[in-house]
């Protein structure tokens, strides 16, 4: 019975003596984290929760648990934080890796609160990596970024977008190609109400569509031209633009009464004054006089004397149509 009492009191004091020592490294690793000297912190951590596990010490166990992926989570937010200073890849890196080591540290000790905020976090920080590497011309870096953030979150509406942006400067021939992500990003915003990546998806293939078909114009590719303004109305369904460029199509191929119907149709859908619909006037004037409507078509150029149009449309009224009041 004597050696028995000797043991346990040997057994108690070595407890006691690990509790002293195991409360010391937890209030150093306390201090270091309260510091954000994350790293010596999550160490002095380790340390800890391995000393209290071996001496039994669950109630010191239990609140290491509790508090170790907190400190993970906060040196993750401490590192996003010092990108947005720096806005540099390194940095973006540095954020990206924390917040990994934070997620499985949350399943570790099984933190869904510090796991959610880490799986929300990591899409969109391969997403915020994919622009830098974008703007440095890192493309094919960009669309693995944008990859990985989309199979984390299909419904990651503004990842699709970018992924358009990044696929026109790939394969800047391939309209369908870039396109296909456009349409993409208008399906998911549409269907998780993100309207600004919507009106930006939206409005990014309007205005693509029209500036090809400008170039494929200038090169006389008519019909291409046409085709890509046509699917202009499925972006915008009320694009003045687009009906003013096919009426300048239209007018170059002689087709009077299909440019007269587009330039009508733009006038209807602009909005601005007078002197913005000069240009559509000018093309209005061309497709009547074309068709032999010439008093319809002085009305029109006497709508198109504004601003640059201003010339042209004098020439058309006094030497070309000779309309009343217009003499040379």
């Amino acid at each position: 019975m004597f050696v028995m009492l000797i043991s346990v009191t040997q057994s108690v004091y070595a407890q006691d003596e690990a509790r002293a020592q195991a409360v010391l490294l937890y209030n150093e690793a306390q201090e270091l984290a309260g510091n954000n000297q994350f790293d010596d912190a999550i160490d002095a951590y380790r340390q800890t929760l391995e000393l209290a596990n071996q001496n039994q010490l669950d109630d010191i166990v239990e609140l290491i648990e509790e508090r170790l992926p907190r400190v993970y989570a906060s040196r993750a937010s401490n590192a996003y934080r010092t990108y947005q200073s720096s806005r540099t890849l390194a940095s973006v890196n540095d954020a990206l890796d924390y917040f990994k080591e934070s997620q499985e540290v949350a399943t570790e000790f099984n933190n869904p609160e510090i796991r959610q905020q880490a799986q929300m976090a990591i899409p969109q920080l391969y997403y915020v990596r994919s622009i830098l590497n974008y703007r440095q011309d890192n493309l094919e870096a960009a669309m693995s970024d944008l990859d990985n953030a989309i199979n984390l979150n299909p419904n990651y509406a503004a990842a699709y977008y970018q992924k358009g942006i990044v696929q026109k400067q790939m394969t800047p021939d391939d309209v369908d190609g870039f396109m296909r992500w456009y349409d993409m990003a208008i399906e998911v915003a549409s269907r998780v109400n993100d309207n600004r990546t919507l009106q930006n998806a939206q409005e990014g293939a309007h205005d693509e569509l029209i500036y090809r078909a400008v170039n494929l114009a200038d090169e006389r590719r008519f019909a291409d031209a046409i085709e890509l303004l046509q699917r202009v109305e499925d972006y915008d369904d009320a694009s003045d633009e687009a009906q003013y460029r096919l009426a300048e199509i239209y007018n170059m191929r002689s087709n009077w009464s299909s440019a007269e119907s587009s330039a009508r149709r733009a006038l209807q859908l602009h909005t601005g004054g007078v002197a913005d619909k000069a240009k559509i006037y000018f093309e209005l004037g061309t497709a009547l006089k074309g068709q032999g409507n010439f008093t319809a078509a002085c009305s029109a150029f006497e709508n198109a004397r504004y601003g640059n149009f201003t010339e042209p449309a004098n020439h058309e009224l006094q030497f070309e149509l000779k309309c009343e009041g217009h003499a040379p």
